[in-house]
């Protein structure tokens, strides 16, 4: 099933742009991104593949996509910040706001409950939005993400990529290149900086991007927000919900040892290791993911629309 298109809804005092797939009376299933990531950047497969069982719902959260820019760009990075430690700069908002904002994107589609999944801080927001809204999340999946310790990049050549997305550069053709080799880098050679499909997909996020007003800090003041959310590692013992910890063993962003930290947090979750997969979501990822997910809802009666 295709997509509707891009919609919009003012929650939470944050204007977000949305999409939804699958039937409107099949469970629903919210999907959270990344730093600095597109709604459009899940992968199709994952997409088509759910909405055959689910109501699929994918945001672009505050700072980028087609969302509300939260503030002014950037002249500089702001002199303290570091990814090694919390606090270092004062965030304009945190995880738990991005949180609200879905629940309340959740409450304007008159959705009461519906299972979360997150990537890599879509990850952390979903574990959030678990926390602040126990009875309505039914099944939590985590994906390339942390378990609420203090979050440290993993490698130095990782630093150096993400910021160069703080300060993109001036001129669109140095922009498709950190693009097209932030995908290198991150897929761990799944795909090629060179190659023209990259390249297409690096030109269309990039558009997308720049008819929302561009970056304007957005990916910067989203790092903040990791950086500065304080700790939710204790809390993550109070859930009880189905809960899938998935993460690639040569991470280079985040590594595995969060996954296995988070997966060991949340009382009864599973915990896949793919093997040579970096911060990615390969095909065996998407299968994991759907094969969960569809095992959990499986027969199952689900209450997705609130009340009237």
């Amino acid at each position: 099933m295709s997509a509707q298109g891009d919609l919009f809804a003012k929650v939470n005092g944050v204007r977000l742009c949305y999409r939804t797939d699958g039937p409107e009376e099949a469970p629903a299933l919210f999907l959270a991104t990344g730093l600095g990531m597109q709604l459009t950047e899940w992968p199709e497969a994952l997409v088509a593949r759910l909405a055959q069982n689910f109501r699929v719902i994918r945001a672009d959260n505050r700072d980028i996509g087609l969302s509300q820019r939260m503030g002014p760009p950037y002249d500089a990075v702001p002199q303290g910040f570091r990814w090694i430690s919390r606090h270092s700069v004062a965030a304009p908002y945190h995880l738990a706001d991005m949180a609200d904002d879905l629940l309340a994107l959740a409450d304007h589609l008159g959705i009461a409950r519906f299972a979360c999944a997150g990537f890599s801080m879509g990850g952390m927001i979903a574990q959030h939005v678990a926390l602040r809204a126990p009875g309505r999340v039914t099944a939590l999946v985590s994906l390339s993400s942390a378990d609420g310790e203090p979050v440290a990049a993993g490698t130095a050549a990782n630093d150096a990529m993400i910021e160069r997305f703080f300060l993109l550069p001036p001129d669109r053709e140095g922009q498709l290149r950190a693009y097209c080799e932030s995908a290198e880098f991150y897929s761990g050679g799944l795909v090629r900086a060179d190659d023209a499909a990259t390249r297409a997909g690096a030109g269309a996020l990039l558009d997308r991007s720049n008819e929302g007003g561009g970056d304007g800090g957005g990916f910067l003041r989203q790092a903040l927000a990791i950086t500065d959310s304080p700790d939710w590692v204790e809390a993550l013992g109070t859930l009880r919900i189905p809960a899938l910890v998935v993460h690639g063993a040569a991470d280079p962003c985040l590594p595995v040892a969060l996954g296995e930290r988070a997966a060991a947090r949340v009382p009864g979750a599973e915990l896949r290791v793919h093997q040579g997969l970096g911060h990615w979501l390969s095909d065996a990822v998407v299968s994991d993911v759907c094969d969960w997910l569809e095992a959990q809802f499986s027969g199952a009666t689900h209450a997705a629309r609130a009340p009237a």
